[in-house]
């Protein structure tokens, strides 16, 4: 009798993970939810369907991921990506009343891998923090200094970087544009010059090519490296940010110069803590969406002659306009 007892306390044990995995996946797949979720599948367990995401797409048109879901789910559909079950909406109409609703019925939402930003710089995307940044966006970027500020200095960083691409038999735009893009918008937050720019873009190379990944926090994952990356970029704001606080009356007409001066207001809710993550997730906000946009768009003219000449053509009149009204004002 006792030589029977191990093999069924084994028999039990297994029976019980067995039963406690088949629950599991249950659950997985059947997500509980106060609402009814729309149609779709979570796919394998943890995983999910992030297999299928990351899957690179032969065209620039709707990856193959939502194109699959769509037909078979319809334009709304749950799924399962880095470890998150979501709900993934292709409706304009959907869309349209989700942004209109937001901190009403909806609130924006992060995945744990954007973390890397820290906690506090997404929860600053709600009530008076989130007003704040949207007064520098408009400080920094309204149609006034976009007129007067920006725009001449984009057009004169451009036309050197075209006159150095000329030189050269061919150019990769892909990582050509972003560079461009990222000294602009070191200048404009923190004031560096293209020295300074340079010492921290591969450092961003890390984030840009890390940034949606499993998070887990194990040397030689890629959220690791992404961390450490991460502690780099914030170590240079600190010590920028400490700098500048030392000397406050030196302006530079950046982010810095605004994020200053309401750490020094006596009714804040900006600490020097959130200040730095704040521009730390703006610095990669800024360049990510827009570098391959860019990208998409030198594609998109080279294999569009026509809109180029169009467009040189509509270029070379405003120009001879422009010239005929300076002549007459004189």
């Amino acid at each position: 009798m006792g030589i029977f007892v191990p093999q069924y306390i084994a028999l039990c044990g297994v029976t019980l993970v067995i039963g406690w995995l088949v629950q599991w996946v249950y659950k997985w797949i059947n997500p509980v939810c106060n609402g009814v979720l729309p149609p779709g599948s979570m796919g394998f367990p943890v995983i999910g369907e992030t297999l299928d995401f990351f899957k690179a797409s032969p065209s620039l048109d709707i990856p193959d991921l939502y194109k699959v879901r769509m037909k078979r789910y319809g334009p709304i559909f749950k799924t399962s990506l880095l470890g998150q079950r979501v709900v993934i909406s292709t409706n304009p109409e959907m869309n349209r009343f989700i942004l209109q609703q937001e901190d009403t019925l909806f609130r924006i939402w992060f995945p744990r891998a954007l973390k890397i930003f820290g906690e506090k710089s997404l929860e600053a995307f709600h009530g008076k923090t989130h007003k704040f940044i949207r007064r520098c966006a408009h400080t920094l970027l309204g149609i006034q200094t976009l007129k007067d500020v920006l725009l001449p200095e984009m057009e004169a960083a451009l036309r050197e970087r075209l006159a150095a691409w000329a030189t050269k038999p061919s150019v990769d735009v892909r990582s050509g544009a972003p560079d461009l893009l990222f000294e602009l918008v070191m200048k404009k937050c923190l004031g560096f010059d293209s020295t300074k720019s340079g010492q921290l873009r591969s450092t961003f190379d890390v984030l840009f090519t890390e940034l949606l990944s499993f998070p887990i926090y194990f040397p030689g994952t890629s959220f690791y490296r992404c961390m450490q990356a991460r502690k780099i970029v914030q170590k240079t704001v600190r010590d920028t940010l400490a700098e500048r606080l030392s000397a406050p009356r030196n302006k530079h007409g950046d982010l810095l110069d605004i994020i200053i001066e309401e750490l020094r207001a006596e009714e804040t809710s900006l600490s020097e803590n959130l200040a730095v993550d704040i521009v730390s997730a703006l610095l990669f906000g800024s360049v990510f969406t827009l570098s391959g946009v860019i990208a998409v768009a030198f594609k998109s003219l080279h294999d569009n002659p026509d809109v180029v000449h169009a467009l040189e053509v509509r270029c070379v009149n405003f120009m001879v306009v422009l010239l005929y009204t300076h002549s007459v004002s004189k």
